[in-house]
């Protein structure tokens, strides 16, 4: 077990920060859901760009608080790590958005379900995985629970390849293809951005075990 004190002093911000980050985070894959799951809704791109420029005030407000805030044991750069990686994720996922708006006459039809599940449980673990940072967490949960994220990843490898060969099969419109793959390919994006946050985690815990 680590203690919260040998990480972030007695200053609770940084944990605060990093949760409200890792919210935004799920929030933002949460309105990506539900967008996948009304294709023929007409989207808006406000709510996804909301949840990044959200996200990017939290980061600034973490870079900030580490110029100015003593932090014991804990490396400095752990922290803009995750940070930085937590950011990346509705920013991902605005880019998304804007593909799929753009394109969406011609993919709505496309069922997402399957990534709705792999992107649902993603960001759960990485939620719980960045909570156990204020809580203290032993190595073997930690790890238990970032095997969880990367079999998620590897789900979503495998589905990606079954796509892709659906893709090429010449059962589609060109132009219909090359949606179809950058919008695939942003979503296991989404995915490998969790992947990432957990790793750092990780990394965190082991470093201070």
């Amino acid at each position: 077990m680590f203690s919260v004190q040998k990480l972030l002093s007695k200053d609770e911000q940084f944990y605060d920060l990093l949760e409200a980050s890792a919210g935004e985070a799920q929030k933002s894959v949460q309105a990506l859901n539900r967008l996948l799951s009304a294709p023929n809704k007409v989207p808006k791109l406000e709510e996804f760009q909301q949840s990044k420029e959200a996200d990017k005030q939290i980061t600034e407000k973490i870079s900030q608080a580490l110029v100015s805030t003593f932090v014991t044991e804990l490396e400095r750069e752990d922290i803009e790590m995750l940070s930085a990686v937590l950011y990346k994720v509705p920013k991902t996922v605005e880019r998304f958005a804007e593909r799929f708006i753009v394109s969406s006459e011609m993919v709505k039809e496309t069922d997402f379900s399957r990534h709705i599940k792999l992107l649902e449980s993603a960001t759960d673990q990485v939620v719980q995985m960045v909570k156990l940072l204020r809580k203290g967490a032993s190595i073997d949960r930690v790890k238990q629970m970032n095997s969880a994220l990367q079999k998620v990843e590897g789900d979503a490898d495998k589905l990606i390849l079954e796509l892709y060969k659906d893709l090429y099969s010449g059962k589609h419109h060109p132009t219909k293809v090359l949606a179809l793959k950058d919008l695939y390919e942003l979503l296991e994006k989404v995915v490998d951005r969790c992947r990432d946050a957990g790793n750092v985690v990780t990394q965190i815990v082991l470093k201070h075990a």
